[in-house]
């Protein structure tokens, strides 16, 4: 057990320094684009576009990633060779699916495209249709890209994974410093190409000792047949995550021009945090999956446990901050060149809204994982359903008094109610999944949360003649200083864990 410990933590340590670097870079990236082309309709359509074919791989990608890794684990521990014939025919069966996927978007794009936004001109609309279309291929790339990368992951290796990020930043800051003045906004869809071709060829080569090209019927394979029927409850619980995304895409679409990309640049920021807890969760997963398989129930809880105490000391003052100085955020990291003051207000209303997600983000995603790792995909499914079912409703009525700010609020609380369905479904698999060390921190958190709002408060009005970037630097620090104080126990032992060598 203690072996482990120290395998997880140097793999999250790991992770987390590649994650830090490529969220520097994502920002950089988004930066640069907003410098250059703003918020206008062409960046709509194009950020309508991209975002369709990026929840589409989404929905296959976490299905896909979620039933493989342990089946993958299972087969490798009887038989290597075994697990080698399982990704054969992954690869091949996710080719053909990718492949009638991305031809059914082709053909029914004008279709979609009045779907996402029904308030756009036969003109936009024929417009948006080209753009559904051209990004429609790269379906078939990226599901492909996360098979090898599934394959890293559930053999441990988890760095190369989250390099993809990084290249796709280089590739498109690039792009658009040496191409964007003359292509303009369509410089974002070369470099989505760009990025989705590099990074298959990059995974392909370094996963190369784990897989081989076998002949076969790939439908035939058990294995694939019990990975399939797992993912058919995923399907399930994703298309309705993705349902709820396009909604909340088709009530902002008939806001002013540019919300969308505003809401988008949002998104960017709030991901931030998201995809890197998202990472350390997946990190967490191939080890508690480990537990499970080895019938280790009380280590699977102990670990969940421990890291869910961390990771919440961790997010809940980032949370705070966010919501209370999203104006200063996005002013400094995008309010330049043609991204103009409404845009900015724009993004600092849907940043508020999505700065709650910290916290329930990690509730949903680890305990999620926790329920796939004892092979239950079923009721994950039904919670998120449940979830999605309240975030349209709320996202219709809140949008009507709050604009883009109602939408994303309402994504923060649908996301905090599948965390705590899960963390009930969860209990039910592991009988040692117990609350009550976790519960004597609240005051704690609480009592931070409150002083960082003060902090918060007290420097906007002081400060408001400073620069923008030094007023929220002075309000950051002082802010997590004092939530450190009064969590000290905690923070020490997230950070003796972070830096654990032994």
């Amino acid at each position: 057990m203690q072996n482990n410990k120290k395998s997880v933590f140097q793999a999250m340590v790991s992770v987390s320094g590649i994650i830090v670097i490529a969220k520097i870079l994502g920002f950089v990236k988004r930066m640069v684009t907003a410098n250059a082309f703003g918020a206008t309709i062409q960046t709509d359509l194009i950020s309508i576009s991209e975002d369709l074919i990026t929840n589409i791989d989404y929905l296959l990608i976490q299905t896909l990633s979620t039933a493989f890794v342990p089946t993958y684990i299972v087969l490798n521990t009887k038989n290597p060779k075994d697990s080698k014939r399982f990704t054969s025919n992954v690869i091949k069966v996710f080719l053909i699916i990718t492949m009638a996927v991305a031809l059914t978007v082709i053909a029914i794009g004008p279709v979609i495209a009045k779907i996402l936004a029904p308030s756009y001109t036969p003109e936009l609309t024929a417009r948006l249709t080209v753009y559904i279309r051209i990004f429609a291929p790269c379906i078939i790339i990226l599901i492909e890209l996360a098979v090898f990368n599934s394959l890293l992951k559930a053999n441990e290796i988890f760095v190369p994974g989250e390099m993809v990020s990084i290249h796709w930043s280089i590739i498109l800051i690039s792009l658009v410093l040496i191409i964007g003045n003359v292509v303009g906004p369509d410089t974002i869809v070369i470099g989505f190409y760009g990025y989705a071709i590099f990074n298959l060829i990059f995974l392909t080569i370094v996963s190369r000792q784990y897989w081989r090209i076998e002949r076969g019927n790939p439908f035939k394979d058990p294995a694939i047949r019990q990975m399939l029927k797992m993912m058919g409850p995923l399907i399930l619980g994703y298309s309705a995550l993705f349902i709820n995304q396009q909604v909340d895409k088709i009530i902002v679409s008939g806001m002013s021009a540019g919300t969308i990309t505003a809401m988008s640049y949002a998104t960017v920021l709030s991901n931030l945090i998201t995809t890197y807890m998202g990472s350390l969760c997946g990190v967490l997963f191939t080890y508690i999956t480990k537990h499970v398989a080895e019938k280790a129930d009380e280590d699977a809880s102990e670990l969940a446990l421990k890291s869910l105490k961390q990771l919440v000391t961790l997010l809940l003052p980032i949370s705070v901050l966010t919501v209370m100085n999203a104006h200063d955020i996005v002013t400094i990291v995008f309010g330049h060149g043609k991204f103009d003051d409404t845009a900015i207000n724009s993004c600092s209303l849907a940043l508020i809204g999505y700065g709650c997600i910290f916290v329930p983000y990690i509730l949903r995603e680890m305990f999620n994982r926790f329920q796939y790792a004892y092979g239950d995909s079923k009721r994950p499914m039904i919670n998120s359903a449940i979830s999605i079912a309240l975030n349209i409703v709320l996202s219709i009525i809140l949008s009507r008094w709050l604009g883009v700010l109602g939408v994303t609020l309402a994504t923060s609380i649908s996301v905090l109610l599948c965390g705590l369905l899960n963390i009930l479904s969860a209990r039910k698999k592991n009988q040692y999944l117990k609350f009550g060390k976790l519960l004597k921190s609240v005051p704690q958190w609480l009592i931070g949360a409150v002083l960082c709002i003060t902090v918060s408060i007290l420097g906007q009005n002081l400060l408001s003649q400073v620069h923008t970037l030094i007023r929220f630097a002075a309000i950051t620090v002082t802010g997590l200083a004092i939530y450190a104080l009064i969590n000290f126990s905690a923070v020490k032992s997230l950070v003796k864990g972070v830096f654990h060598k032994g």
